[in-house]
């Protein structure tokens, strides 16, 4: 229904107008609130990826209760399982690292059958001297997982920089720690290949990812895929894993791939059971399905990431796969969103919601606001921690209004169980009104909850500082 009220309309009419508007308003909300069910509101989208999985009658062999109800499903005796795949770790700031402990650390808690690459597993880029460090710093990280990894090479690991390059650059490195260039290998039905994509140029021996004459399968790769192909012809699924996503072509942002996959493409899909090809280095996610074939490009798991816009896959993440013998389910997921519920005992529950409750922060007077509207002052704040764990605080003032200074910018500070902690921060302001455009000084607080394995983050509190604002009237 749309009301317009034109000028003519008198107040009295106008007030009756919005009376009645305001009195269906309510009749609609009253309506809302005595209605059995809420409006579904979502921001993902609905629909199946696959078939509903096969369901049989909950008969007596593996159901069991006394009591009389509803007929229920139960789930098809299936040997499913679940594989993840871990992009770039490279191209960034060697403390990606972390970013790549993260990711194992989730990986354990959800316990797949085993865990793929795709490639740049080390910064590298270097010579010997430099690459041994970084593959055992990778390998001691990786090896924390509880199931098997399986190693991808990409340009980072491959390529030679610095004097005396050998002919194979850090090829029989890379084969020696890491394993070889290429291989497949079984498991419930399924085969796993991985290819080698950072090959030289069989003419002039370079490599460059930029160039399609450096980035050609080698007939002995090819012949070799071939054959797996065929030794694979009656699996469920075959999954293939590469550094670079030659499909791309000389699409997005000319990588300069040329056509090599082509041929490669064709044989995936005579093969008629390639089900996954993952590869990574572009550093963001995409998905670019042909005849059939699931393309994926993922994005980094520590590696150089802008973080553009995390949600269409500028983020550190990896990739779940769950098989079943008809079909398969990808699913992603941003590094460090696993939770171990084992870490949330009675007293992290108890412990979090105190401080979640609380208003830790105590000042010690209001800031003082001359005549003229100056300010040559200072803000003493007393958090006191009332929980029986530490915290790790962090403390930033900050206004919308230009005029303040304030320093320093923040603060750090552990406070153990029950104590407190004072901290201060110098505030000015440049003689003038406090006109319209004003604004208080808020104070930022971060805390972290500590136990001996993990910090629980409670979510920042806000508190305006007093006497940071005030009304000049004329």
């Amino acid at each position: 229904m749309s009301i317009y009220i034109n000028r003519e309309t008198n107040m009295f009419n106008r007030l009756s107008i919005l009376f009645v508007i305001g009195a269906m308003l309510a009749m609609s909300i009253s309506a809302q609130d005595k209605a059995p069910t809420a409006p579904l509101e979502h921001d993902h989208h609905t629909h199946k990826h696959n078939p509903a999985h096969p369901t049989v009658p909950a008969d007596g062999e593996r159901f069991h209760t006394d009591r009389e109800g509803a007929a229920l499903k139960l789930p098809l005796e299936e040997d499913a399982f679940t594989f993840a795949i871990y992009g770039d770790r490279t191209g960034g700031p060697h403390k990606g690292i972390n970013v790549l402990a993260q990711a194992v650390a989730d990986t354990n808690l959800i316990e797949p059958d085993l865990v793929m690459t795709v490639g740049d597993l080390i910064n590298g880029y270097a010579d010997d001297k430099v690459w041994m460090p970084q593959m055992k710093q990778y390998k001691s990280v990786m090896d924390e997982l509880i199931c098997p990894w399986f190693p991808v090479a990409g340009n980072h690991d491959i390529y030679w920089r610095g004097p005396n390059k050998p002919d194979r650059e850090l090829e029989p490195l890379y084969e020696m720690h890491f394993g070889p260039l290429w291989y497949a290998f079984e498991h419930k039905d399924c085969f796993f290949i991985v290819l080698y994509t950072d090959e030289a140029d069989p003419k002039t021996g370079e490599r460059n990812f930029n160039k399609p004459d450096s980035q050609r399968m080698s007939d002995e790769q090819f012949d070799w895929l071939k054959g797996i192909l065929k030794k694979a012809k009656d699996a469920n699924h075959v999954f293939v894993f590469l550094h670079h996503p030659r499909w791309l072509g000389m699409q997005g942002k000319a990588k300069r791939y040329g056509d090599d996959w082509t041929k490669v493409h064709k044989e995936l899909v005579a093969a008629g059971n390639v089900s996954g090809v993952f590869a990574g280095h572009i550093h963001h996610m995409r998905f670019d399905p042909q005849d059939k074939i699931n393309y994926f490009s993922l994005a980094t798991v520590g590696g150089a990431q802008p973080g553009w816009a995390p949600k269409a896959g500028w983020l550190h993440h990896y990739n779940l796969v769950t098989v079943r013998k008809d079909q398969v389910a990808f699913s992603a997921y941003p590094v460090g969103a696993a939770m171990d519920p084992k870490a949330i005992t009675g007293d992290v529950s108890e412990q979090s919601e105190v401080l979640g409750r609380a208003m830790p922060v105590r000042f010690t007077e209001p800031i003082t606001i001359a005549g003229d509207g100056s300010v040559d002052d200072q803000i003493t704040i007393t958090i006191k921690n009332p929980a029986s764990f530490a915290i790790d605080i962090e403390l930033v003032p900050n206004s919308k209004d230009s005029r303040w200074l304030i320093g320093p910018d923040h603060d750090h500070a552990t406070i153990p169980p029950c104590k407190e902690k004072t901290i201060t921060f110098k505030v000015k302001r440049a003689p003038g009104k406090f006109d319209t455009t004003a604004r208080a000084i808020v104070l930022e607080l971060g805390i972290d909850l500590l136990t001996d394995k993990q910090r629980f983050p409670i979510p920042v509190m806000r508190v305006t500082v007093p006497g940071s604002l005030r009304i000049d009237v004329e």
